[in-house]
This record gives C-alpha cells, sequence and structure tokens, in this order.
C-alpha cells in the first residue's frame, strides 16, 4: 500500500504537483468517478484508443489527454484539478479520495507518470481518472487488452453507472 509521500513523489513524476492531499468533494466521490469506463457513448462518454503496438502510443494518449482535459476544462483558472488517489497510510478499508493537484509545465501522465504509482503502470499502461473542481467533466485512461483508452465524460452526474456508485437511481 501506497503512503502519502510515495503518492506524491508518484505525482510529481507525471508533472503534477499536490496542493491538498484530501479534498473533500461535496458531490461526486472518487470511488464512483472509477465508473467512468462503464459509461456508454449514449450517456456522453468520448473515448481514444491506442493499441500496445503503436509506436506513438505514448505520445498520442498523453496529446489525446491533453486535448481532453483542455477543451473538457479539467483546469481551474489557476490550472487546478482532482485525482483519484488511496488508500493509504495503512487503512485498508479507505477507499481512493480526492487530491487537489496541479500541472507542471512538463508533464507525462501515460509515459514516466504511469511508473507502477498513481496513474498505473508500467509506463504505457495507464489507470486513473481526474475531474474537474466544479465536477463538470471527468478524464480518465484505462488498460484493456490490446491497448489502453483515454476517456472523457461530461455532466458525470447524468451517467447512470457514477449515480449508481453513489447509490442515486439511473
Amino acid at each position: 500500500m501506497l503512503n502519502s509521500e510515495m503518492i506524491i513523489g508518484s505525482l510529481k513524476t507525471a508533472g503534477v504537483d499536490v496542493v491538498d492531499f484530501k479534498w473533500d468533494s461535496v458531490g461526486i466521490p472518487a470511488s464512483a468517478a472509477w465508473m467512468l469506463s462503464a459509461c456508454t457513448e449514449e450517456e456522453g462518454r468520448e473515448d481514444v484508443e491506442f493499441m500496445f503496438d503503436d509506436s506513438s502510443l505514448i505520445e498520442g494518449a498523453n496529446a489525446a489527454w491533453w486535448n481532453f482535459a483542455n477543451t473538457g476544462r479539467l483546469f481551474d483558472e489557476e490550472g487546478r484539478f482532482l485525482v483519484s488517489v488511496g488508500p493509504v497510510d495503512g487503512e485498508p478499508s479507505a477507499g481512493p479520495h480526492w487530491a487537489r493537484v496541479r500541472l507542471r509545465d512538463e508533464w507525462d501522465v501515460i509515459g514516466k507518470g504511469v511508473d507502477w504509482g498513481v496513474l498505473g503502470g508500467p509506463p504505457g499502461r495507464p489507470g486513473f481518472v481526474m475531474m474537474a473542481l466544479d465536477e463538470r467533466v471527468i478524464i480518465g485512461a484505462t488498460t484493456w487488452t490490446g491497448f489502453i483508452s483515454v476517456m472523457r465524460l461530461a455532466n458525470p452526474m447524468e451517467a447512470g453507472p457514477i449515480r449508481q456508485a453513489m447509490g442515486l437511481r439511473g
């Protein structure tokens, strides 16, 4: 299990600085945001896929993530957003929670930032969810059999799998 220093170091490798290690969202919990990959196109999920054998997998997936993050308004006016982290520090029953973070000028969320840490692993095999502070968009990446997918979901409170994970009706 990771501790908070390991998580902060892992995010730093990705070019992401932790602003607040715990961010108590009043709306969508991090555990519900992980249902992003269960959301459908009809619910608004957008995907860009990259095959493992694609020579530009990391560069292409980073570019797709940046496009989704930038056009989807993941960042607030100070460049901050949320990333799912945890559980940490010997709390086996603890679930994932949000950390408020800021992207640096130099970043790599799919390559060296995904090195068996918070954002997945090994490099090129991501597994993460991120959310805007105002909860208007969730962006994530996941590893499937043979490919990875970078995903975006606007208006996540309208998506059935996320609502169900929150104990709300479809």
